[in-house]
């Protein structure tokens, strides 16, 4: 049974559809509904069990080369979850990453290590407060 995909002419997004009969389908966008849509030549892939790729994602040589003080480290990181979750993650998970890939850019990985810096202070600060009443 194949699996084909298909990229929607109205929001640009990509839909996988497996296909039991090929006479009989009719291809369409899994995010809006839109029948006009492009066939894609796409890569063969084997799907996992979600358990499986879970403990592919804990695996300590995936995190080997990880430095949680580098938002560049960070981002290969997030790049590879991306990659092995795909669409099951929605548009939430792509909108966090532009995000954080937009804040990189303009303010650089200083920024982040500012805001780090800031919650910690103002965690410190909270606990001082407890403490003094």
């Amino acid at each position: 049974m194949p699996i084909y995909e298909y990229r929607c002419l109205k929001c640009g997004k990509i839909s996988d559809h497996l296909v039991l009969n090929r006479e009989t389908f009719e291809p369409f966008c899994k995010h809006c509904g839109a029948k006009q849509v492009e066939k894609l030549i796409s890569r063969v892939r084997v799907r996992i069990s979600l358990d499986s790729r879970l403990e592919k994602m804990t695996d300590p040589a995936l995190l080997g080369a990880f430095d949680e003080d580098d938002p560049k480290s960070m981002k290969r990181l997030i790049d590879k979850f991306g990659a092995e979750f795909g669409d099951e993650l929605g548009d939430e998970y792509d909108e966090l990453v532009q995000g954080f890939e937009e804040e990189l850019e303009t303010k650089g990985p200083q920024a982040f290590k500012e805001k780090e810096d800031a919650t910690e202070t103002a965690s410190f600060e909270n606990v001082q407060e407890e403490v003094t009443e």
